[in-house]
């Protein structure tokens, strides 16, 4: 599938707006278009991983981590070294929110009993 880079640009600038407006569904519709499309820079899965965190939504949290670590291990291999850092980040984040999930799951469970 051909991607146009600057329509994805401009879904990203766009989504920055709506965010800073208050309109989190749009910027997420924003967002999620040019996750869908494999993007190949870090702002859509910064800020829907970020947004998912605070709507303490971990499943798509989750989901967007692991597209972007997809993309960024691409990216790397394809001989841009600057995904390199950004891998090691998103592969963090990640570690942290499974351990998020994890926890959110025995608290459950102990609740239950």
């Amino acid at each position: 599938m051909e991607t146009n880079e600057k329509l994805q640009s401009e879904r990203n600038l766009k989504g920055a707006e709506f965010e800073k407006t208050g309109n989190l569904e749009k910027a997420v519709e924003l967002y999620e278009e040019n996750v869908a499309e494999s993007f190949k820079g870090n702002h859509p899965y910064d800020r829907l991983a970020t947004i998912y965190k605070n709507q303490n939504d971990i499943e798509n949290e989750i989901r967007v981590l692991e597209k972007a670590i997809l993309v960024f291990e691409e990216i790397t291999i394809e001989d841009r070294l600057e995904g390199l850092p950004k891998l090691f980040r998103f592969k963090n984040r990640l570690e942290k929110a499974l351990h998020t999930k994890t926890q959110l799951a025995k608290q459950k469970k102990s609740k239950l009993k």
